[in-house]
């Protein structure tokens, strides 16, 4: 793989899974519609096992290509970004939905 290919992979992960959780959240915030809170959750434990995936996966390659391991810690960069913003929508959630 390409170096662009292995960072815009990271970038378009956290990318996927921020809209996704933003469309979550501010879906119930509008609605109040539970299934987006359900989504919401589901997506937070579904993205959870995605990325943990893609993240051994990343440090797999770039064990075995030991020239992308740099690159590939970038990509990883990118996906822990969603682990605050996921954890400040969950306590949101809650908060919300328990309220």
């Amino acid at each position: 793989m390409k170096d662009n290919q292995i960072i815009n992979l990271g970038k378009y992960m956290f990318g996927l899974c921020f809209l996704l959780g933003n469309i979550c959240l501010l879906g119930y915030l509008i609605t109040k519609n539970d299934g987006f809170a359900a989504s919401g959750y589901t997506l937070l434990i579904l993205g959870t096992i995605i990325n943990l995936l893609l993240v051994t996966g990343l440090l797999i390659y770039g064990i075995a290509v030991h020239s992308k391991f740099y690159i590939c810690l970038r990509a990883i960069g990118w996906l822990m970004l969603n682990i605050p913003v996921a954890y400040l929508y969950a306590v949101i959630g809650i908060n919300l939905i328990f309220k």
